[in-house]
């Protein structure tokens, strides 16, 4: 797998402000994220399970519906990615021998920002993934 993908982008956002990036680090197989790339090229996570004692998911860090996906595994997601990157992430992401790290960062700017139920939420179901 690349560390970073080639320069093409499907739709370049005009301008994505973020906070500052975290590192979330996932020590289980099991990750408890829902993961989409939106109609921008950018991932972001959509849903994220509460840990609850006893369970499965092992995670260290801090983990938010609504932030962005700033880099998976070593791969920079900080540009827009196509939908055949995006496949290539998901198997990546699913693959990679645990820990995982992610960086995310709330995004700030809201211009994408979308609730999953509205009609344009689920037309891009089709690029979700759960993790």
């Amino acid at each position: 797998m690349p560390k970073a993908w080639p320069q093409q982008s499907p739709t370049s956002p005009s301008s994505i402000a973020t906070g500052p990036e975290r590192t979330v680090t996932f020590l289980s197989d099991a990750m408890g994220i829902k993961l989409n790339r939106g109609t921008d090229g950018l991932v972001r996570v959509v849903d994220v399970v509460n840990l609850q004692p006893g369970s499965v998911i092992l995670r260290k860090g801090k983990v938010y519906a609504g932030d962005l996906v700033r880099e998976a595994g070593g791969v920079d997601l900080r540009r827009p990615i196509t939908a055949t990157m995006w496949g290539d992430t998901v198997a990546l992401i699913k693959m990679v021998p645990r820990p995982l790290q992610l960086i995310v960062a709330k995004e700030i700017t809201s211009e994408f920002a979308e609730s999953p139920t509205t009609a344009a939420g689920r037309r891009r179901a089709r690029n979700r993934a759960e993790i």
